[in-house]
């Protein structure tokens, strides 16, 4: 478990490096911000074209020759950055990245985390996996800051960072290879694979209002998580926290990770997941318009460390429970597959658009001006979300009263 956890975290660092590392990649590579929404974007979008025959790959060969080979992969990707190239040899990285990532990768990690427990302790692995894959975001975020800081914090300083988090995939790779087991497939696993990939079930699926509405549930909870990423350059550019301060407040939302997200999932078996999903929409919501109206200011960090803190935590806690709308929401098991793949090809979507979506809007108004835009943008997608989560409540309460 524990490098299941490390590998879904680090796999993730290098197409994601400008979460914590905007200013010095332009500053380093000379990228506009709607490059850097660029390569993000070939990321996500190479992914969402992926997750679906990602399933069958991991169905067919083991987790362990998958992620190690996806791991490899990456990290030859990370030597190849770590020389600065220009933009199109990045643009060429972050697409295999993508592939790496969701065809490789992703489904074969979710398929060793269910070989690795048993099938009644099946939430409790997800939730080892979740909340160790957030331990592991903050610790390592914090030394790779600190290690940009010894080094200068300058180009130079980046290119060590990609190379050491590059050989960190490397050592990774031969761990996974050597301490994790082949195990073949259940009888239930195969019947899965079997049921989603008929046509039929599909169909059946498709007809459910709650896959709908879970994936646009999805997609606001994941667009939220994309403007939290730009906190970074906001409290660097407009707060005057710097390069490392910038950092830090973008760093700082992954230690609220795991507490957000198991307590949400506490709080969710007690009162409804539903209930609990929009109320933390209310939240998202509110924190975004709040960036979106208020101009920022030095004078104004309190405010900054506050929302952001609040905007993160809502984020990750719908993060750790809106797929468990599955089951409240009355998802046959035998469809769970299927379902989560359907969700997915709509939830994850903003992987593609949403950095694109911010690199313009940010070089379109530079400044603060830029950023409100932006934040208002995502207050927009939450309330979509918000209202999502209220009709699929309003139809769980129907079906109840029944």
């Amino acid at each position: 478990m524990v490098l299941l956890c490390l590998s879904g975290s680090f796999i993730y660092w290098l197409p994601f490096y400008s979460d914590i590392f905007y200013v010095p990649m332009q500053n380093a590579f000379g990228f506009t911000h709607t490059q850097i929404g660029a390569l993000s974007g070939t990321a996500g979008f190479a992914s969402l074209i992926t997750f679906i025959p990602g399933g069958w790959l991991a169905d067919r060969y083991p987790a362990r020759q998958l992620m190690s080979t996806a791991l490899v992969i990456t990290a030859m990707g990370g030597f190849v950055l770590s020389r600065i190239p220009p933009f199109e040899v990045c643009l060429l990285l972050y697409g295999l990245w993508g592939v790496s990532a969701a065809l490789v990768f992703w489904s074969a990690l979710i398929k060793a985390t269910r070989n690795w427990a048993p099938q009644d302790e099946q939430g409790r692995a997800f939730g080892f996996l979740e909340g160790g894959r957030s331990i592991s975001d903050v610790t390592s975020t914090a030394l790779l800051l600190a290690i940009f800081a010894y080094h200068g914090a300058d180009s130079a300083a980046l290119s060590k960072n990609i190379q050491l988090l590059s050989s960190a995939l490397l050592v990774l790779a031969v761990l996974v290879w050597v301490v994790m087991k082949d195990e073949p497939a259940s009888g239930r696993e195969t019947q899965k694979v079997r049921s989603g990939s008929s046509w039929a079930t599909v169909l059946v699926v498709l007809k459910m209002p709650i896959i709908w509405l879970l994936g646009v549930v999805i997609l606001a909870a994941n667009s939220g998580m994309w403007g939290s990423i730009y906190f970074t350059p906001y409290a660097s550019d407009i707060y005057g926290l710097g390069d490392v301060g910038g950092g830090a407040v973008g760093a700082g939302k992954y230690a609220l990770a795991a507490f957000a997200a198991i307590t949400a999932g506490f709080v969710a078996d007690r009162i409804g997941t539903a209930r609990v999903v929009v109320g933390l929409f209310l939240f998202t919501t509110s924190g975004f318009l709040l960036f979106g109206f208020v101009p920022g200011a030095p004078a104004l960090v309190p405010m900054l460390l506050i929302n952001a803190g609040l905007i993160a935590t809502t984020v990750f806690a719908l993060r750790g429970i809106y797929y468990a709308l599955l089951e409240q929401g009355g998802v046959p098991v035998a469809v769970t597959g299927t379902a989560v793949g359907l969700v997915s090809v709509i939830g994850y979507t903003p992987d593609a658009f949403a950095p694109v979506l911010s690199g313009l809007v940010l070089d379109a108004y530079p400044g603060a001006r830029g950023y409100q835009v932006l934040f208002l943008l995502m207050g927009g997608l939450s309330f979509l979300g918000l209202v999502a989560a209220t009709l699929i409540y309003r139809r769980i309460q129907a079906g109840n009263s029944e």
